[in-house]
């Protein structure tokens, strides 16, 4: 995709864009309060492709240095939607580097491209953070030659760590699993279809029982060989709360700067009756035995447990959680939504 006398190609990428990729990753942040870089190693194509069965990321090259000014694309899973599996693709987002923030101007171009790869998808879906204001005014803005973004909720990320084990745990009964998945996370709209992604990390499998009978489950996921969180710095309040022992209170220590955050991934959380004392207990008794610094747990507003961890005391984040129309397509996207935080 290059036009005569253009700067910039915009093309499909692929494992050969690796360092290209890493660069643009390793050049931004989250901005706020907790300035986070989200990292996916070495090689941020494969990292990307461990998250679902395919993905269609494209690269801006620079034609006259080289250089990948730009990366963005989808990754595309098997997810429930109106409880049946659907091959459903979620944006990963446009990243530009800062050398050319400002003069890259082929982003709705980008944006026209990437909906041509995307056709064989039953819905297109994207998350933005709260403090990315630029992104959510260009969204909601409906610019011509760009998918309309049509905002579904809130999105929640929770932090927490563990404390006392609370609950007997069991890590050996992954059979409990199977009809919950059919049964119960199939109501959830954009929950992936498979819990084996690589994309989830090294898994353990965590459940309590009483009498028998299936009470709370989860599986905890140890990403550190395709994601990390870098803290690369705090402001605001939080550059107090570094330097104070906030595990005292229940609150996930704060990491120091320029650490990478030792963290895991609770995925497919299930307590029956969305019991809030039993879930909060549960989770606890899970961080404690998980063994790391700081788990995460995402939910969308209307998901009932959220009651619970909005209970717990934790750090967390939001975002805003929008379908992608491309064409005037018709909405697909309706119902409870239950998408997992370790692949987003």
């Amino acid at each position: 995709m290059n036009s005569q006398n253009s700067r910039y190609t915009v093309r499909l990428a692929g494992p050969q864009d690796n360092a290209g990729i890493r660069e643009i990753f390793e050049s931004g942040s989250f901005s706020g309060g907790i300035d986070l870089q989200y990292l996916r190693g070495d090689a941020p194509f494969d990292s990307l492709k461990a998250d679902g069965d395919d993905v269609r990321i494209l690269t801006a090259d620079d034609n006259e240095t080289g250089r990948l000014a730009a990366v963005g694309g989808a990754v595309l899973r098997t997810e429930y939607l109106n409880g049946i599996p659907a091959r459903c693709a979620y944006l990963t987002g446009l990243k530009i580097h800062p050398d050319y923030q400002g003069k890259f101007y082929r982003i709705a171009e980008s944006y026209q491209f990437l909906g041509q790869q995307l056709q064989d998808c039953a819905c297109c879906y994207t998350t933005v953070l709260d403090d990315n204001e630029r992104v959510i005014r260009m969204f909601e803005k409906h610019h011509r030659n760009m998918p309309e973004y049509r905002y579904l909720g809130h999105y929640t990320t929770y932090c927490f760590h563990g404390g006392k084990k609370l609950l007997p745990l069991r890590t050996d009964r992954t059979a409990d699993f199977e009809p919950l998945l059919h049964m119960y996370y199939s109501q959830f709209a954009l929950t992936p279809c498979r819990p084996d992604y690589p994309g989830f990390g090294k898994q353990r499998f965590f459940s309590y029982s009483r009498k028998g009978e299936l009470i709370a489950c989860c599986y905890v996921g140890d990403q550190s060989r395709t994601k990390q969180y870098k803290l690369c710095s705090y402001g605001s309040i939080y550059k107090t709360l570094a330097k104070l022992p906030v595990q005292l209170l229940g609150y996930p220590k704060l990491p120091e700067e320029g650490s990478i955050i030792h963290h895991g991934v609770v995925s497919y959380l299930y307590v029956r009756d969305n019991d809030p004392v039993i879930c909060r207990r549960f989770l606890r008794s899970v961080a404690a035995a998980a063994g790391f610094s700081v788990l995460i747990w995402g939910g969308f507003e209307t998901h009932p447990l959220c009651k619970a961890l909005n209970k717990m005391r934790t750090i967390h984040y939001g975002s805003r959680l929008y379908e992608v129309l491309w064409d005037g397509a018709a909405p697909a996207i309706t119902g409870k939504i239950g998408m997992e935080a370790a692949l987003l």
